[in-house]
């Protein structure tokens, strides 16, 4: 009876018939926004540029030679086989604010970047070879009706590269500390390790913990245990906490928010540090609930 009652309307509507009960699960914007990411800077940016095949070729021209040289190192380096070894209490320091070149390999964000609030900020090298970021907190809600929190600015290592533009991540399972040396003001910033994996639904997996700086003009050489950071995905704390892998973090930032105002911190070196005496695996509960009891729940 509901065969014929469906074909009866599709004719005389005019209609091809069974499409009022054809669904297609990409039709779903629920399930796009949790199972499909287009991009990992996020789903604000197209993935492919409108550029011209011919511009594409003469841009992939400049850089060739470069690349193919680059190549030839990291083989070289490979067949050495000799990597660099570690002893207690050594120090490597992979970025450093010394020039205005280092400038390159970061990248600033802020809510009025975005037009999500009124904060702005910025990263300079000052005439002491440090740098220096530094901007003002605006906890003010835009008058939008769809914002409910506000005021944040940050700073982030553009992600490793190695030759033809492919990503790798840092291999830091020699170390136990993240070692910075910096000049704060007194505020709590946020210190992001991002990771470098494959699949969409882990590309925003980032490690977080909180540096406390003091006031005045003296630096600070702040060490950071790897077990110390905490496990989030966009903002949002997760239940199943788990160690850093420490052989796929490609980036690093810093965050400030919260509380409205200027500030300032400058940098002098971001580096990793051993420390054998450190012996902590991971500093938080790490737990799995047993399916059994998600079964009869």
């Amino acid at each position: 009876m509901w065969k014929c009652n469906n074909i009866y309307r599709c004719l005389i509507r005019r209609r091809p018939l069974f499409i009022e009960n054809r669904q297609h699960i990409s039709q779903s914007s629920i399930l796009k926004k949790l199972f499909f990411e287009r991009d990992p800077r996020g789903e604000d940016y197209r993935i492919h540029r409108d550029i011209d095949f011919k511009k594409h070729i003469i841009e992939g021209q400049k850089i060739f030679v470069d690349e193919c040289k680059l190549f030839v190192e990291e083989t070289k380096e490979y067949f050495r086989s000799d990597p660099k070894r570690y002893k207690d209490g050594d120090t490597d320091v992979f970025w450093r604010f010394d020039s205005e070149e280092c400038l390159k390999k970061w990248r600033i964000g802020y809510d009025q970047m975005h037009n999500e609030g009124f904060s702005n900020c910025t990263l300079v090298v000052n005439d002491r070879k440090k740098g220096v970021f530094s901007g003002n907190i605006d906890t003010t809600m835009p008058k939008d009706g769809v914002r409910r929190y506000t005021g944040y600015c940050g700073i982030k290592s553009v992600k490793k590269k190695i030759s033809f533009q492919r990503d790798a991540c840092f291999d830091w399972r020699e170390f136990t500390h993240l070692e910075l040396r910096v000049k704060g003001d007194g505020r709590n910033y946020l210190v992001n390790l991002g990771l470098g994996m494959y699949y969409d639904v882990s590309w925003f997996d980032t490690y977080t913990y909180t540096m406390f700086t003091h006031g005045g003009p003296y630096w600070q050489l702040i060490r950071i245990p790897f077990s110390k950071f905490y496990f989030h995905s966009k903002g949002r704390l997760q239940d199943e906490q788990h160690p850093i892998p420490l052989n796929k973090v490609d980036s690093i930032g810093f965050t400030a928010a919260g509380v409205p105002g200027p500030f300032c911190l400058e940098i002098d070196y971001i580096g990793c540090h051993v420390d054998y005496n450190h012996t902590e695996r991971f500093a938080y509960e790490m737990y799995r609930i047993p399916k059994e009891i998600v079964t009869l729940s």
